[in-house]
């Protein structure tokens, strides 16, 4: 309290450094060290299929392969399965009937031991039954909880009533608990978490052939059992099976074990660690300065410790004074570092990343405030043992005599000089992380994904089967569809699609263009779209060759739009319009072959970082039960959204919309993680820059008030002042100049921990690493600058009478 001004100083530099810390340590506490919410989650195992090497590598498995896990597998305790809803028919409008407002949910079939699998219980009700799996069972449902409460008011009576869904009536079994979310890998495109489940209904003795992977498959090993001995034996029985069957062979099936939660949160753990190395470093500074700030004033102190130490008190009395002042430091900057970190949580929730899984496991607990508690007492204990150190080791009889003149020693000086290289080489690691970071997301910006997603609205559609059966009546409910949105004011084309881009993998194409690859079936794999004609002039996707599809083309085997990407790798340097491709293997029924009638940009329509495979475009046959309609509009897309779903009510009641977004948002949340990442990064290294110079600034200017009646006397004798300025700014320049050596090299070293998170940047991208040496220099010597010119403003008579 006595010193209010070095105290504030001192108390937010920790703040800063211990909030910074604690909010990414809850946050990588949370996604990755948190065990899943799941009975005994280190048994969890989800299963892989490969396909080949350079193929399918996704956690699909067919109907077909996961009965044989079932009956073969003796160290897993049992395999559950998940699908999509569009495997069996379902579209999830839920409403009609006794329920006036219909509304599209997501809807998920399971095995009936899929939710016991996981270890989850109903909060209400039961699970499935066995008996409700089979073929023409009981219609039954499952409610997420969320779904329970807004639509149904919490009536704990809802068990046992009956609701409509898909045209269809169905029995509430059950609700499942409010914390109880299904957590999946990103690649688990087939199964979702749902607001509504269902028992998986699959003919088995209809299965398709084994390289359709319909299922998302979990597994439980038995106590005692490792995945290394699980992955053992499903590579015996991935022997097995690629002996009895010949598709299995063909392709060099394996299937591989991966713990569940590993597989969940793989694509976030490196971004992550990277952060909590970074943060670290911003603590080190924090502790750093600090520390120099301690020393200043340990040297101020030094005749009130030499008295202390004169009037009987022994070295560690004056220790544990100063640690104590220390700890109460560390303690108030750990309070208020916590109440930061909590802040910096509640943006991070409200931006909700899409890419940063278990969001909601991430809070301050038990574990995060120990680790608070843990970095706090460790912070203190770093920038305070050395001047309470110093303190009880000095002379007293030159502090008593000396007095108040008493200047630091050379040690002193050296150590502060220490801490000011260490906290500017660490700030200068964090700024080339944040350059490297921020060139990434402008070459991610300036990406072009093969369509143009400003003024796009998109929207999917649920359309009950039970309501329209047939593929007329869907026809007329598109036809009435797409003629309403062209009315609509503003609205310039429209077109409907099996699946978005940026909304996940969808279905895969096989293909063959030649002996090789027609006898390897297989082996070659794209991504497959059902479109409308009018799809790709409404997603702006451009036409290289040839044309689109037409009124005419109905038959998906007959014509074809295929990608450049496709045409460069079947036919190089030839026109592939008027080629064929072959789209189904030797001896399936119809025609194998189909012709190509033109040729698309490619689109990034897994993830704007990577183009992953070609592309396969098919006429839409009939209408799906569930599919995406894409407007293209001259003004705001937003704008449209009570227009469309006042024509959908016109239209058809039971239709159900959700997803009314514009094509923009899907872009955007693909740019979410490196936006986060960049965010995060720049704001560390925007902290240790501040601090870093603040540290330059302290012992500039402290040198400089130690040299006053110096500089007096070489004034008073005609130097002149920009001399002097010099002279001191070129003392500045001898530890910023090996701070800026000691920095690059580190963090051309660590640059490399980053490189996953680099976008067509290369991880000693030198441009970068230039221009942030420059800007910490040019910012440092500006720290110099500032003393350096007050001293020359002093009077030498007013320098020439200090002490």
């Amino acid at each position: 309290m006595r010193a209010p001004g070095f105290t504030t100083v001192a108390v937010i530099t920790l703040a800063l450094g211990i909030g910074a810390t604690t909010a990414i340590f809850s946050v990588v506490h949370g996604v990755l060290m948190k065990p899943l919410p799941y009975r005994d989650p280190g048994r969890l195992a989800n299963i892989w299929v490969d396909l080949g090497v350079g193929n399918q590598s996704l956690p699909a498995v067919s109907p077909g392969d996961f009965r044989d896990y079932q009956q073969r597998s003796q160290l897993f305790e049992s395999f559950a399965a998940g699908t999509g809803a569009q495997v069996i028919g379902a579209t999830g409008a839920l409403g009609g009937g006794n329920e006036t407002e219909t509304e599209r949910v997501d809807v998920t079939p399971v095995t009936a031991n899929f939710l016991s699998l996981l270890g989850v219980d109903p909060m209400l009700g039961r699970h499935f039954l066995s008996e409700e799996e089979a073929i023409g069972g009981p219609q039954v449902v499952i409610l997420s909880y969320d779904l329970w409460q807004r639509r149904y008011g919490a009536d704990r009576s809802i068990v046992g009533r009956r609701i409509v869904l898909d045209g269809v009536g169905h029995t509430v079994v059950g609700v499942m608990p409010d914390a109880f979310n299904l957590l999946l890998p990103a690649e688990a495109f087939l199964v979702t978490d749902a607001q509504i489940w269902k028992p998986l209904r699959f003919d088995y003795s209809q299965a398709p052939p084994r390289n359709f992977t319909l299922f998302t498959v979990f597994g439980r090993l038995k106590p005692n059992v490792t995945f290394a001995q699980a992955q053992t034996e499903m590579d015996g029985i991935a022997r097995q099976l690629r002996s009895e069957h010949a598709l299995h062979e063909s392709s060099d099936m394996r299937i591989r074990v991966i713990p569940l939660q590993h597989d969940i949160v793989k694509h976030a753990k490196p971004a992550l660690w990277a952060l909590l190395g970074a943060v670290g470093f911003v603590l080190l500074i924090a502790c750093a300065n600090v520390a120099h700030l301690l020393l200043a004033r340990a040297t101020a102190r030094q005749h009130e410790m030499a008295l202390r130490a004169a009037l009987g008190a022994r070295g560690v009395r004056l220790v544990r004074q100063l640690a104590t002042e220390s700890l109460l430091l560390a303690l108030v900057g750990g309070v208020i570092g916590l109440g930061l970190a909590e802040g910096v949580l509640v943006v991070l929730r409200a931006m909700n990343p899409a890419n940063l899984p278990r969001i909601a496991a991430i809070s301050i607990d038990a574990t995060v405030l120990a680790f608070t508690v843990g970095v706090t007492a460790v912070t203190a204990i770093v920038f305070g043992i050395v001047p309470a150190l110093r303190a009880a080791r000095q002379d007293l009889n030159r502090t008593l005599r000396v007095g108040s003149s008493l200047s630091p020693t050379t040690l002193q000086l050296k150590l502060r000089n220490v801490l000011v290289v260490a906290e500017v080489a660490l700030a200068l690691v964090l700024l080339i992380g944040a350059g490297l970071l921020m060139r990434s997301f402008v070459r991610l910006l300036q990406v072009k994904p093969g369509f143009e997603h400003e003024r796009v609205l998109t929207f999917r559609v649920a359309l009950p089967r039970a309501i329209r059966p047939t593929p007329e009546a869907r026809r007329a409910f598109v036809d009435d569809l797409e003629h309403g949105l062209r009315g609509l004011a503003g609205v310039t084309s429209v077109g409907f699609t099996s699946q978005l881009p940026l909304t996940g993998s969808g279905a895969l194409q096989p293909y063959a263009y030649d002996e090789e690859t027609a006898r390897n079936w297989e082996s070659e794999t794209s991504d497959r779209r059902n479109v409308s004609p009018d799809y790709f002039r409404a997603m702006g996707t451009r036409l290289l060759s040839g044309r689109v599809f037409d009124a005419h083309d109905s038959d998906a085997r007959a014509r074809i739009v295929i990608d450049e990407t496709l045409a460069a790798k079947v036919w190089p340097g030839q026109p592939a319009v008027g080629k064929r491709l072959q789209l189904a293997p030797a001896g399936s029924p119809g025609n194998l072959y189909s012709e190509v009638i033109g040729v698309v940009e490619h689109m990034r329509i897994l993830e704007l970082t990577h183009d992953v495979r070609p592309q396969i475009w098919t006429p839409t046959l009939g209408v799906a039960g569930t599919f995406y309609t894409v407007v293209r509009t001259d003004g705001d897309p937003a704008s449209l959204a009570p227009a469309v779903r006042t024509l959908m009510a016109e239209i058809d009641r039971n239709a159900a919309i959700d997803r009314l977004l514009p094509m923009s948002s899907y872009v955007a949340d693909g740019l979410g993680q490196a936006r986060l990442s960049l965010a995060l990064m720049t704001a560390f290294g925007g902290v240790a820059l501040v601090l870093a110079v603040v540290g330059i600034y302290g012992v500039i200017s402290y040198s400089v008030s130690q040299r006053t009646r110096e500089i007096g006397i070489r004034m008073a004798l005609g130097a002149r002042p920009r001399r002097v300025r010099n002279a001191i700014v070129i003392q500045g320049l001898r530890l910023i100049v090996p701070s800026l050596c000691l920095g690059a090299a580190a963090a051309w070293i660590l640059s490399h921990f980053i490189g996953g998170l680099l976008f067509e940047t290369e991880a000693t991208d030198p441009l970068t690493f230039a221009a942030t040496v420059a800007l910490l220099l040019v910012v440092a010597l500006a720290g110099c600058y500032l003393p350096a010119r007050r001293a020359t403003t002093v009077s030498p008579l007013v320098a020439l009478k200090t002490d």
